[in-house]
């Protein structure tokens, strides 16, 4: 289930390849567009479904809630008789089925939707996100399409069908209209952070890659793209042209190729919010202009650096989603690097506790985990063939700083909370930081805010939100979600000074039972004690006479450990130990 709920790393050209893969709305008005969705693969084996790859595979067709007549409703308000976990009493003839999750599995849902005479399926989860979908028992047997949509989405659906007929298309694009030219969210390069630090923000590059899906040539495509500031003044407008593009034809628009944006920046970034707007225009009518259009927003602040949008009452990271698959521990990470990252300093970490039910799963006391590791890992971007399994990315985490937070009551549930850095940390340029926050509890998620930065994944080739999975890195993060709601709250101020480092060492290393720390200071301490994974195996106080302490590790598996001692003055020292 966890690699299902979870993407594994797809970069350069090979990311694009499911991009004419769509969930539209097409009618009414209100609904058209398309919608964050994971779809059930053939390819995995246990599903009989259309192959969504193929071009023209799709279906067209008004939605119907399913019905199996059982009574009650579920723990988020929905009908049990909409979950199809039984034979279906009404009809679905030439319909897509609406279908709740919860119950019972995806294809037994699925499968039921077919027998009544449904031309495909659309399951709306319990959460506001769309999650990979096993076809369990029955999904062998099920050959129409199946789609996953966010609670969010499904509630828009459902809440427009009460006022009529609600039409959708499922599959692939290709051939489905003769004049149609598009792009999508995951195909366009956004600014690298949505909440952008005044003081090192230096504008960012533009790029989309677009598709001609429709049955005709088209040989007059422009594509537009704006920038305004907080007083919507246009401060960035320019056009390319687009070369004739026969269909299934792709461009590129990226910097380096023969059609490209110039790069966005300006003398100076007055703070406020921005909106990037991307149009494209192909001279004729486009018969499904859906995704023509595209716009993101960024806020230049003189406070935050975050991945996540900054509400405009607050300007705090803002979080939509709490995506979680664990069952022992859980890290969600924001990555940063910046050639400019030298002129500020981190003074403390914004994040979104989250718990589905307080009641069940109090949030009040509950412990969390926040780790500031610089990433020491030697590889150049995610194309690098070096490491070929996810946690061969992860074996040099140097923990800066351990901390922990307790939420004080259940009001902090979904709201973002601040905890400040014991010690600030200077940041140093071009250096890689993974930023995260960590919980023991599989009841308990982090706030995502719903942005996709796939396209500035796909086109630099550089992780976005990594997230650590009961003792497995996933270097691309959740499916649908990059934006993990954490927010680095950052300051110019000179005073703010990198932790100071002192000598240290451990022997005997390799070690049994019992290793001495030995490092060049006196006193008490703060010994922090982190398996490769960057988890907290020990922490405990430490006296150091003449700079040593003995310290007993008979309880730790076998396995390399960091070792991070810490002093109240500051300075800290860190060294590795193994531990037979």
């Amino acid at each position: 289930m966890k690699k299902l709920l979870l993407s594994l790393v797809v970069v350069a050209t090979g990311f694009w390849a499911n991009s004419q893969v769509i969930c539209a709305g097409v009618s009414p008005a209100n609904i058209v567009g398309n919608y964050v969705f994971e779809w059930a693969d053939p390819a995995g084996g246990d599903w009989a479904t259309p192959d969504f790859l193929t071009s023209g595979v799709s279906v067209q067709a008004e939605l119907m809630i399913a019905d199996d007549g059982t009574a009650g409703t579920n723990p988020q308000g929905n009908p049990i008789s909409a979950e199809a976990c039984s034979p279906l009493i009404n009809d679905l003839t030439g319909k897509i089925a609406i279908i709740y999750r919860n119950t019972c599995e995806f294809g037994t849902k699925a499968l039921n939707a077919q027998n009544a005479g449904a031309v495909g399926v659309i399951i709306v989860n319990r959460d506001n996100e769309a999650v990979g979908m096993g076809g369990g028992a029955d999904g062998t047997s099920v050959t129409i399409p199946v789609v996953m949509i966010s609670s969010l989405d499904g509630a828009t659906l459902v809440a427009e069908m009460a006022n009529g007929p609600v039409v959708m298309l499922l599959g692939n694009k290709v051939g489905v209209y003769t004049n149609d030219i598009g792009s999508s969210a995951s195909d366009i390069l956004i600014a690298p952070y949505a909440g952008a630090h005044s003081t090192m923000f230096d504008g960012f590059d533009l790029a989309m890659q677009m598709y001609n899906w429709g049955s005709g040539t088209q040989a007059a495509i422009t594509v537009n793209a704006t920038i305004t500031d907080g007083s919507a003044a246009t401060v960035y407008n320019e056009t390319v042209n687009v070369p004739s593009m026969n269909t299934g034809d792709t461009t590129y628009i990226v910097t380096g190729n023969p059609v490209a944006f110039p790069r966005f920046t300006l003398a100076s970034y007055p703070p406020g919010e921005y909106t990037l707007t991307y149009t494209l225009d192909m001279g004729v009518t486009d018969e499904s202009d859906f995704d023509n259009v595209f716009t993101s927003k960024f806020t230049v602040n003189p406070d935050i650096i975050s991945l996540a949008n900054l509400d405009a009452s607050t300007n705090l990271p803002n979080s939509t989603s709490y995506p979680k698959n664990s069952t022992t521990e859980y890290q969600t990470c924001m990555f940063y690097v910046d050639s400019n990252a030298s002129q500020v300093g981190v003074l403390g970490v914004y994040f979104t506790p989250y718990s589905e039910d307080t009641v069940a799963t109090p949030l009040a006391g509950e412990e969390i985990n926040i780790n500031f590791y610089e990433w020491n890992d030697t590889w150049t971007d995610l194309t690098d063939p070096n490491f070929p399994a996810n946690n061969d990315w992860f074996q040099n985490l140097n923990l800066l700083q351990f901390m922990q937070y307790y939420p004080a009551s259940n009001a902090e549930n979904g709201t973002s909370v601040y905890a400040p850095l014991t010690n600030p940390i200077r940041l140093v340029d071009n250096q890689r930081y993974l930023v995260c926050v960590q919980t023991l509890n599989p009841e308990i998620a982090f706030g995502y805010d719903n942005l996709t930065y796939d396209g500035n994944q796909g086109i630099t080739a550089m992780p976005i939100s990594p997230v650590f999975i009961d003792d497995t890195w996933y270097t691309g993060g959740w499916t649908g979600a990059s934006a993990v709601s954490i927010g680095l709250k950052a300051s110019p101020d000179a005073s703010v000074g990198t932790i100071a480092s002192i000598d240290g060492k451990a022997y005997p290393n390799p070690a049994v039972d019992v290793v001495t720390i030995d490092v060049e200071a006196n006193g008490s301490a703060v010994l922090t004690i982190t398996d490769i994974s960057g988890k907290v195996v020990l922490s405990q106080n430490v006296a150091l006479t003449n700079g040593t302490s003995d310290v007993n590790i008979s309880s730790l598996e076998a396995g390399i450990y960091v070792f991070n001692v810490s002093f109240e003055n500051g300075t800290s020292s860190q060294f590795n130990v193994v531990k037979r």
